[in-house]
């Protein structure tokens, strides 16, 4: 019987390894363009006709290349910038794999033209499937021609998996902004189809971003951060609710990448100032020693590890949150004209409604209200600590001067007065958060509400298994359901739980993995049903359901922070003013 395993023949081997570094004619755009820049350039000519489809071609005034060293550089591996293990822990270029050219001339039609200054003549060299077919010898300036024709033109399946030109020049221009982004000091000129598109000078960051965005990023405050080994500087949006969608790019030693955890921390500092995180902007760069970095992970680049990453990310979050209260710095003299520490008695409803609610409304007045904990840390009348909450518990319970009054600013805190002692400002979602939090962890057998008929929810094969791990958790919580096949059958939840949330409560739920027999599990679901379960910041509330809700979180074991150490209430006492 014949053999049926063989192997594959080295032209196709090839051409599967060049499509791991060229996916599409952006792939190309970047590769040279971070040639160039390695090569010294100081003026970059970027010509582009069909989205990158037709011809993608690239002039520069760099070093350029012996003719010997043009021959090399459409071969596997072969490099000037990499000559020993030891370097690949302390890269400082930008290609360094020896894989750029060789890959484009596997896909394309190449053409090199190049010269170096001290060399009499240049080289024009035509390349086609990784092979130099035709070599001329040239009179040019020193630098560097790279014309890069018909991308994938040996691939027709590679091609027509390729978008609409629209969106391929959209990823053009996205790698064409991170290069100009981070390499201000060189001269570009970028055209479409024989039209002129950009040109850009030497500018600093905050003029390069506003070139690129034009009028849409004038909102922003710069950031920066210098230690030991590390310097992060860069710009990042105050909050602005007339955005739709924000621009967000980090680089480290001037390379955009992406890197999850650090994208977690910065956008998670807008935590309490923006309800879509899409919209904050940020243009961070993180300038690091090139040993503490791996760029070995991805077959692009376009991923990183850093060591201590945690310790850079809590850093920068810090930062754009030191950044962004400082915006809202709250003067004693403008307090005092809202005189809020009047009577409870006086406190009347038109009052509330027609004077201190209409000048909290403000929109720079409503911020620096909700930045009240950062602003007072370190002030002598900002209480906090165990005594205060004890304090506030038996306030709540047993008010000196008749009823607590509240009201609520922009659907979002509840603001309520003590015997003429404190302002308490309280976030209705995190104090929710924290009471659903901490009923789920003490009470057992819990009461549930049974629907008329089951409700069904369909299930992907890893939910079906993650949900499986904790069936005995839920139902501990008061959900009982049924699990067959491809859905999921609920025929009651909890009582906490209003209908109106359940289906976010669920998806939730079957999006995260449960491992079974992971000790945090049962912690995990708790987190995700009290969030998911709480009252969400824009919902309104009426006077009952707030004294509930301040009633009930003074009675938590912990009403001073959620269980990722975010703060629920702030307090002022009225010597402040």
């Amino acid at each position: 019987m014949k053999n049926i395993i063989q192997f594959l023949p080295e032209k196709v081997i090839q051409q599967i390894a060049a499509g791991e570094v060229i996916q599409r004619p952006s792939s190309v755009l970047r590769e040279l363009l971070e040639n160039a820049i390695d090569a010294n350039a100081k003026m970059i000519d970027i010509f582009i006709k069909n989205s990158g489809k037709t011809l993608i071609q690239l002039t520069d005034d760099g070093i350029g290349m012996s003719i010997e060293d043009a021959k090399m550089s459409i071969q596997k591996h072969a490099t000037s910038k990499i000559k020993k293990t030891d370097d690949l822990f302390r890269i400082k270029t930008k290609g360094f794999r020896g894989e750029a050219l060789s890959s484009i001339a596997l896909i394309s039609q190449l053409e090199i033209q190049t010269k170096k200054r001290e060399d009499i003549v240049g080289i024009h060299l035509f390349v086609e499937e990784g092979q130099v077919k035709k070599e001329i010898p040239i009179n040019m300036l020193k630098g560097t021609r790279i014309s890069v024709k018909n991308i994938f033109y040996k691939l027709p399946v590679r091609r027509q998996f390729l978008k609409s030109s629209r969106i391929e020049f959209q990823h053009i221009i996205y790698e064409f902004h991170k290069i100009v982004l981070a390499h201000r000091n060189i001269t570009y000129r970028f055209y479409h189809n024989d039209k002129i598109i950009f040109y850009f000078k030497k500018a600093s960051l905050k003029e390069r971003i506003q070139e690129i965005f034009q009028n849409e990023k004038k909102n922003l405050v710069p950031i920066l951060i210098k230690k030991k080994k590390i310097l992060v500087e860069g710009f990042v949006s105050v909050p602005d609710v007339s955005m739709k969608k924000g621009e967000q790019f980090l680089l480290v030693n001037q390379r955009s990448v992406s890197h999850l955890l650090l994208h977690k921390k910065i956008i998670h500092a807008y935590d309490g100032f923006l309800k879509n995180f899409k919209t904050a902007s940020y243009f961070i760069f993180i300038f690091i020693d090139s040993s503490l970095i791996n760029w070995n992970i991805h077959p692009t680049k376009k991923e990183v590890k850093l060591e201590e990453e945690e310790t850079i990310g809590i850093m920068i979050q810090q930062e754009i949150k030191n950044v962004l209260f400082s915006q809202y710095k709250v003067k004693n003299k403008e307090l005092k004209n809202y005189n809020i520490f009047l009577s409870c008695k006086s406190l009347k409803k038109d009052y509330l409604l027609n004077n201190l609610y209409d000048k909290l409304s403000d929109k720079e007045k409503i911020v620096r209200l909700e930045n009240f904990s950062h602003k007072f840390n370190e002030s002598s009348t900002f209480k906090k600590n165990v005594k205060l909450t004890n304090e506030l518990y038996h306030l709540v319970y047993h008010p000196k001067k008749g009823e607590i009054k509240t009201f609520q600013i922009k659907r979002k805190y509840i603001i309520f007065v003590l015997n003429d002692e404190y302002m308490v400002l309280v976030d209705q979602h995190r104090a929710h958060q924290n009471i659903l939090f901490e009923f789920f962890s003490r009470k057992k057998n819990l009461i549930s509400q049974q629907f008329l008929f089951p409700i069904k929810v369909k299930l992907l094969k890893k939910e079906s298994i993650s949900l499986k791990n904790i069936k005995n958790d839920l139902t501990s919580f008061g959900f009982h359901l049924y699990i067959c096949k491809k859905y999921v059958y609920l025929y009651s939840v909890p009582e906490q739980i209003q209908q109106n949330m359940l289906i976010e409560v669920i998806q939730n739920i079957i999006t995260y993995n449960f491992i079974k027999g992971k000790e945090n599990n049962k912690k995990k679901l708790l987190q995700i049903i009290s969030k998911s379960a709480s009252i969400k910041y824009g919902t309104k509330l009426y006077p009952e359901k707030m004294k509930c809700i301040i009633k009930d979180l003074f009675s938590c074991h912990n009403p001073n922070y959620t269980y990722s150490g975010d703060p629920i209430f702030f307090v002022l006492n009225k010597n402040f003013f």
